[in-house]
């Protein structure tokens, strides 16, 4: 601990915190210390009452996908039932321990730090976490989200890890670090002096020099210099520390007995195996205990128990480089040998294999579809890549490259899926694989802003499906094509291709309807209107078709049967275990609900979308909530929180243009602008918005507003008809009503009355009374002003009660200083805010599930937290609600419960 008193004085505090914890990241090149430091500050640990957690990761590829994580958590798993039962299955499912569903990795996350806060409960815990660099990437997923939660509970996460390493790797880089750099001059002159004190001036002098500080280099360079003196050391070479230091080692391999030295390289190819297995494939090499003794003599391996491990990650690499490709061989088809029937034994195999090989291809391709049915999916695509690249044919290897990139693309590996799928072989690819090619580009496309395909894959694809037996996989590519049209800005034109395609196929696939609905040119939109509602039962199992369905029925101005296939599709995903769609489930459905006044329902669902989906580093699904989040904040007038949002939306989204996301956010803007009465600014951010046309047509009148109050009436004339146009197609009352809204804007004096009161009477019918009170706001401003002040207090005191039954904080205002204007100089106060309204949305969700009656563990399930945050929750809700029992939640909540 030479030079340390600060890093240790650090840890030393992080361990020794009561009640809460905290995570760190040490980091440093081999050598600097990082294990010995981590090994003192869990020593302080263990001595304050902590118990001890470790996971260690190894080079090379065959440690399975959550391989770590079993490591770290083994010891609790007895107390595995003390979780909610859905975490429960998808941990042990994880862990290959159960048959379960594929598990996605938030409840493994979930799963895990519930695990650990159970334990944490009986005494503090300190997760040591060894060489996170080497640990396989869904476990490294799981120790992030683990670290990002810990800070009220004492669990302490520290991890050592070299620097250097891509953040997209280790997202836990994130989190605080320590780098530990060389030891000062002093410091390590001082411990030159204790180690080397039979050396000459000079070797210390040049051991001090070329070792930059780092202490394992301090220690192994007056080992050389004393085995073979400065002349003949390794200090004469002129490279990287950490390759001198290997190349120190590789010299220390030299005198071994030609035993030990095959038996060093089988442990090299062993990576971190059981003891037993690395002795039972040593004995096929001819190989005995009596060569691990000088190993050990030597201090280059050790033994405890069933665990074989070298003294130093580098000891490995040096025995790796010293090794003939004939001993590497060799080596790992022995211990493929003696691990039969484990994956590991393919991974050897696969290490063994120098030419393409069709059988083991075969055999890694088996080993990714074991790893994705424990949900581990970036080792899925890992082995799936590697048994396309053994893959004897070009057909075989195109298909098992389109896997991978499936795999890679569902573990929200974005850059690596695109990759994989443009290294396949268009033109070897049989059609199933040409297909899957396909949907996986444009899911990416929808999901991740990757580049859509290009049309000659399209065609390519469609032709090599001809006959009425693929016509399903022709409607299915089609549909997902028609998805994807909606959701960019790409004119209407350019979609009659895709429709004239569609008009061929089966007309009793609901797909095919589906896919012509969000395709249907504005005159067929009253036949096709129709068939929606119909459509729902049919496409009840399928989640996905759901959410088309809905994106279909907003287009076409069915407010109704969107909001309920959003619902459907989230439930639905919820059932299949799929947390990202359904987060994008629940931010549709955040919409639907703001356009019906249920404001804070609506802000509720966003914000939990957008945190759930930080959680499972989805930027653009975060984008999108983020955008719908701000709209919500805008509605209810706190802008400083909007603003946050459309940043936030912005900073994700980075170069996307969806037009989605460009819409929602542009909208939220807009609104800001028009509160805050720069006119012009919000008539230009609403102008924007027309890359979007259904959000387009949902906010005329708002911008119909902002042209009036701009004093440029006139550019919003021929809009506002062509909303009415679509209006009375869609025979649609919502939409109706704001067209009304906004020919009244428009109008002279002597017909904007007729308008605001058709306004209103098709608004009664829309069931959105936000809009309702926002059409009795402007009508009784303009009655206000024909000095009709009796009639103008009616519609403003109806507009203020509904603002305030939202909680529309700018537009309670507006509507208060209307009512001042207008004569009404009793008008009451403002209202104080509601105890609901104190409430979290994340406290406001939680409480309405407690009060609908599910336990805490039910609860924990259905909105992916633990069981014992959700206790914090309810904590913390009770003396905002004044409440003292959870049979008082539903009263206390009033409207706002959850049926």
């Amino acid at each position: 601990m030479f030079g340390r008193a600060r890093e240790r004085a650090l840890l030393l505090e992080l361990v020794g915190r009561r009640g809460s914890g905290g995570a760190l990241i040490i980091e440093g090149e081999a050598g600097i210390g990082k294990s010995a430091l981590l090994a003192d500050a869990v020593r302080a640990a263990e001595a304050g009452g902590a118990r001890r957690l470790t996971s260690t990761g190894l080079q090379g590829p065959t440690r399975s996908g959550y391989g770590g994580l079993h490591e770290l958590l083994h010891p609790l798993l007895p107390h595995v039932d003390a979780l909610p039962n859905r975490q429960r299955v998808a941990l042990l499912t994880a862990f290959g321990m159960v048959d379960g569903p594929s598990p996605d990795r938030l409840l493994v996350s979930l799963a895990a730090l519930g695990l650990l806060e159970e334990a944490a409960a009986r005494h503090p815990l300190v997760l040591a976490i060894e060489d996170l660099q080497w640990l396989d990437r869904s476990t490294v997923a799981v120790i992030s989200f683990i670290a990002l939660h810990v800070s009220g509970v004492p669990i302490t996460v520290l991890c050592t890890v070299r620097p250097g390493v891509d953040a997209d790797t280790l997202p836990a880089l994130g989190l605080d670090r320590l780098h530990l750099a060389g030891l000062s001059d002093d410091d390590a002159r001082e411990l030159v002096s204790v180690l080397g004190c039979d050396l000459s001036d000079l070797a210390r002098r040049r051991i001090l020099q070329e070792s930059a500080g780092n202490p394992l280099a301090l220690r192994e360079f007056i080992a050389a210099v004393r085995q073979r003196g400065p002349a003949g050391s390794i200090l004469q070479t002129r490279l990287p520390i950490t390759k001198r230091l290997e190349r120190t080692f590789l010299d220390r391999l030299g005198p071994l007995p030609s035993g030990s030295r095959s038996l060093l390289i089988l442990i090299a190819a062993a990576n971190g195996a059981d003891f037993h297995d690395v002795m039972s494939a040593a004995r096929t090499l001819d190989l005995t205990l009596e060569d691990l003794r000088p190993l050990e003599e030597n201090d280059l391996v050790s033994v405890d128990g069933s665990d074989l491990r070298f003294r130093h990650p580098l000891i490995r690499s040096a025995a790796e480089n010293a090794a003939s490709t004939t001993e590497w061989v060799d080596a790992h088809l022995a211990l493929a040998s003696a691990m039969s029937g484990h994956d590991s034994a393919v991974w050897h195999r696969a290490a063994a294999t120098i030419e393409r090989d069709e059988t083991v291809a075969g055999e890694l391709e088996a080993v990714g579809r074991r790893a994705s049915e424990r949900g581990a999916l970036p080792e899925a695509a890992f082995a799936l890549e590697r048994a396309a690249m053994v893959s004897r044919g070009a057909s075989q290897r195109s298909r098992r490259l389109v896997l991978a990139a499936e795999s890679a693309r569902s573990a929200g590996l974005t850059s690596e899926a695109v990759e994989l799928l443009n290294r396949a072989d268009w033109a070897e690819a049989d059609s199933d694989t040409r297909t899957q090619a396909v949907l996986s580009r444009v899911i990416l496309a929808l999901t991740a802003g990757a580049p859509v395909p290009r049309a000659v894959e399209i065609a390519a694809v469609l032709a090599s499906l001809p006959g009425e037996e693929h016509g399903p996989r022709r409607i299915k590519i089609l549909w997902v094509l028609a998805v994807l049209m909606r959701s960019q800005h790409v004119t209407v034109s350019s979609w009659q291709d895709l429709r004239d395609k569609l008009d061929r196929e089966d007309e009793r696939n609901p797909l095919r309807t589906v896919a012509l609905a969000l395709l249907a040119p504005l005159g067929q939109a009253a036949e096709t209107r129709g068939d929606l509602p119909d459509l729902v039962p049919r496409l009840a199992d399928d989640p996905l078709a759901l959410v088309s369905l809905a994106i279909a029925s907003e287009s076409l101005q069915d407010l109704d049967t969107a909001l309920t296939c959003w619902g459907l599709a989230q439930e639905g995903f919820h059932k299949s275990g799929a947390p990202a769609d359904e987060m994008q489930a629940i931010r549709g459905r955040a919409h639907l609900l703001m356009l019906r006044g249920r404001v804070r329902e609506g802000l509720a669902d966003a914000e939990y979308a957008e945190r759930m989906t930080d959680e499972m580093h989805q930027p653009l699904l975060q984008s999108m909530a983020a955008a719908t989040a701000a709209r919500g904040h805008s509605l209810l007038g706190d802008f400083a929180a909007a603003t946050a949002a459309l940043m936030r939306s912005a900073e994700l989204a980075q170069d996307s243009q969806m037009a989605l996301i460009v819409a929602d956010a542009r909208w939220a803007a807009g609104t800001v602008a028009l509160a805050q009465h720069r006119y012009r600014d919000a008539l230009i951010e609403y102008t924007h918005m027309t890359v979007h046309p259904t959000r387009s047509l949902w906010a005329i009148a708002d911008r119909t507003e902002a042209a009036v109050r701009a004093g440029r009436p006139d550019d919003l004339r021929k809009n506002v008809e062509e909303a009415a146009v679509a209006a009375a197609l869609y025979r649609s009352p919502f939409l109706s009503a704001l067209v009304a809204r906004s020919r009244a804007l428009l109008a002279d004096d002597d017909a904007a009355e007729s308008y605001f009161a058709e306004a209103l009477a098709l608004g009664a019918l829309s069931e959105s009374p936000l809009e309702v009170a926002r059409t009795q706001l402007l009508f009784g401003e303009w009655l206000r002003r024909q000095k009709r002040r009796k009639d103008a207090c009616a519609q403003l005191t109806a507009a203020l009660d509904q603002f305030e039954t939202v909680g529309a904080q700018a537009f309670i205002e507006r509507a208060t200083q209307e009512l001042r204007a207008a004569g009404q100089v009793s008008a009451r106060p403002t209202a104080p805010s509601t105890a609901v309204q104190q409430l979290t949305p994340q406290e406001l969700q939680v409480a309405q599930l407690a009060a609908a009656g599910l336990s805490n563990r039910e609860i924990a399930d259905r909105v992916y937290l633990s069981h014992r945050t959700v206790s914090t929750h309810l904590y913390k809700v009770f003396p905002k609600l004044g409440i003292s029992s959870r049979g008082q939640l539903r009263h206390a909540l009033g409207g706002a419960t959850s049926d």
